[in-house]
């Protein structure tokens, strides 16, 4: 399992996305930007190879320019964060395998430790893989070792725990999080399998209940089991009318699944992409991804001819989370 976990985290960059590219965008209009930089920010989290120069958390203008930044006084990466109203920021902290040892922290706008709290994970047995946090305040964590996804209070409390158990090999790799007009609260997990024992991939909804309620699942997708069907889902992302996108990392390609249906794939062509592990919609159409633990990049037109524009040098990247900056219900944004 810890090859697998491994293997889940890492990728060798063996051209730059903006070469792959180059040639397909050569006839087009130069990009103009019409997003003011500062007025959303977006969160990176990854595990950066000590030396060289990324952060474990890190916070991005649409420009792609580093505002902020938190480092660890160890290799430890980072899994997954989130803002709150008062500038902290909240984030599953991580030691690659073999170290295999988690926690839940919180850091100030100036990046100071507030807390760290470790005791619901399994000592040195867990490797945080995912951060979300419901409208009740609590946080929703995966443990990709220990196949579980477990919600804890703020203080600490678990107050449900989703185990996948030991009759299938599933690692939980990603989830995302959304709540909809009718208060209806929903997780969608992104799962690998594994290929010696043939498990496959998977994609799940789970809808939650109450606070100590175990969510019950609303759709699943099932890859195929086989080698060359692999598709390593990662970075699952619920987008406005609550339909799916998901990273397929082992494709270079970016899905859409509509109620457990997938409906496209993009780019139509494999290649632009190296090994996708998170996408974000911004509001002028564009996308992010964070592409093979390496990069952040800025696509023009994802569904037609998936042009890059844009990219940024973000050394262990796996996830990304936006901020929409100052007043009117958005949140702090550091560095600005």
């Amino acid at each position: 399992m810890i090859l697998m976990v491994l293997l889940a985290c890492s990728a060798t960059r063996t051209d730059s996305a903006m070469d792959s590219a180059s040639e397909e965008g050569a006839d087009t209009a130069p990009f103009v930007d019409t997003l003011d930089p500062d007025q959303l920010h977006i969160l990176t989290v990854g595990s950066p190879t000590p030396g060289d120069g990324g952060h474990p958390v890190a916070e991005l203008s649409t420009d792609l320019q580093r505002r902020w930044s938190v480092d660890f006084d160890n290799a430890d990466g980072a899994a997954g964060a989130v803002r709150d109203a008062s500038g902290g920021t909240t984030y599953v902290r991580a030691s690659l395998p073999p170290l295999c040892h988690s926690a839940l922290e919180r850091v100030g706008p100036d990046g100071a430790l507030i807390w760290s709290q470790n005791a619901f994970f399994a000592g040195n047995l867990s490797f945080a893989h995912g951060l979300v946090q419901t409208p009740a305040g609590d946080y929703i964590i995966i443990d990709t070792i220990l196949s579980r996804v477990f919600s804890v209070s703020e203080a600490g409390e678990v107050l449900w725990d989703l185990s996948f158990g030991h009759e299938q090999v599933r690692l939980p790799n990603g989830l995302d999080l959304q709540t909809d007009a009718e208060g209806v609260t929903r997780v969608v997990v992104t799962e690998l399998g594994n290929t010696v024992t043939k498990d496959p991939d998977r994609i799940e909804v789970y809808r939650l209940g109450g606070r100590t309620d175990v969510p019950t699942v609303e759709w699943t997708f099932v890859g195929g089991s086989g080698t060359e069907d692999r598709l390593w889902p990662h970075g699952p992302r619920f987008l406005d009318d609550g339909s799916v996108m998901v990273n397929y990392a082992a494709r270079g390609q970016i899905a859409h699944f509509n109620g457990g249906v997938e409906d496209w794939r993009v780019p139509e062509t494999p290649g632009i992409l190296a090994f996708p592990r998170d996408t974000l919609v911004l509001p002028d159409g564009t996308w992010l991804v964070a592409d093979a633990a390496e990069e952040v990049l800025r696509v023009q037109d994802p569904m037609g001819i998936f042009r890059i524009v844009g990219a940024a040098y973000v050394p262990g990247v796996f996830g990304l989370r936006a901020l929409e900056c100052g007043a009117g219900g958005g949140l702090p944004c550091l560095g600005g």
